[in-house]
């Protein structure tokens, strides 16, 4: 007997509740590196680098909870339960990060000369 797929909205929320536990051992990874203190305070900064610190921490959990909820989504046909969702939620940044590990973007060169149509890259 074969469960029924999750649908796109149930899918993701269980990925967010994945991507939001992801954020939360990283938060919390981050508070014992800063000495138990919240890592947006430094304690010689500005007041506008610590706005600046804590803006870009919040940008770090949204980003982490939208993955978690995007990648799970995409995937809602093939899961037949919540467990499924979650730990895809929790796994999606480091596997989006390995899928795009053996991406490589390199810029084309100009080419030299002016006469146009030859492609320097083509053999003779």
């Amino acid at each position: 007997m074969q469960a029924d797929a999750l649908g796109l909205w149930e899918a993701a929320g269980w990925g967010l509740a994945g991507g939001a536990a992801t954020a939360l051992v990283s938060l919390l990874g981050a508070v014992r590196a800063a000495g138990y203190r919240w890592p947006w305070r430094s304690k010689a900064g500005t007041p506008e680098e610590t706005r600046e610190l804590f803006w870009a921490r919040l940008a770090v959990l949204g980003g982490s909870l939208l993955l978690g909820a995007l990648v799970s989504a995409a995937a809602h046909g093939q899961m037949s339960g919540p467990w499924p969702a979650f730990i895809i939620g929790v796994g999606a940044e480091a596997s989006v990060r390995g899928m795009l590990a053996g991406v490589e973007v390199s810029t084309r060169k100009p080419e030299d000369g002016a006469g146009g149509g030859s492609n320097s890259d083509s053999t003779p």
